[in-house]
């Protein structure tokens, strides 16, 4: 499968590579394997997200509404996104999102998001939860990320925008 840019398709092969290795059964190196697929998976939504963004030409208007800040979060770019294009009811400031319980619409529409951005703000602060430690977990928490960025992408395209996942892990890796 193609995707956007070089960096999530490095992303998501790594991801892959760690979870041919957990699979393997390799019980020294389980976790660390399991880890690098949690983490991967998290990183290669927010590449793609911020692929879509810049693809939109809306990285500007994004940040403006994340009250000026140049390097929101995942899950701030993330509620923007829904904001702009899933919502009904759209929100007209970061405040307004949140009070409309952006977080539990995140969370209802994008399974395994909560889990993955736990995983990844942990592993920020030094800590590897629970979560490396179930290869089913991971593997289910994976094809949830690639869910995510898929449904990402169709959400722009039935908007009328047209982004391109033309790269190739060959592409990428060179």
């Amino acid at each position: 499968m193609a995707e956007g840019t070089k960096d999530a398709m490095i992303l998501i092969s790594t991801s892959w590579q760690a979870l041919g290795r957990a699979i393997q059964g390799d019980s020294e190196t389980l976790i660390c394997d399991c880890t690098v697929v949690t983490l991967f998976a998290s990183f290669f939504i927010e590449a793609n997200l911020n692929y879509i963004i810049e693809k939109l030409n809306m990285k500007k208007e994004m940040i403006q509404f994340l009250n000026n800040n140049p390097y929101p979060g995942l899950q701030d770019k993330l509620g923007w996104f829904y904001n702009k294009f899933i919502a009904r009811d759209r929100a007209k400031t970061k405040k307004e999102l949140y009070d409309k319980g952006i977080k539990s619409k995140l969370r209802r529409r994008y399974f395994g998001f909560a889990t993955l951005y736990r995983f990844r703000n942990d592993l920020s602060h030094g800590v590897i939860n629970n979560t490396a430690r179930s290869l089913t977990k991971v593997v289910k928490l994976r094809r949830q990320a690639k869910d995510i960025v898929d449904d990402l992408f169709g959400v722009a395209a039935r908007a009328g925008y047209s982004i391109p996942r033309d790269t190739t892990y060959q592409e990428a890796i060179q």
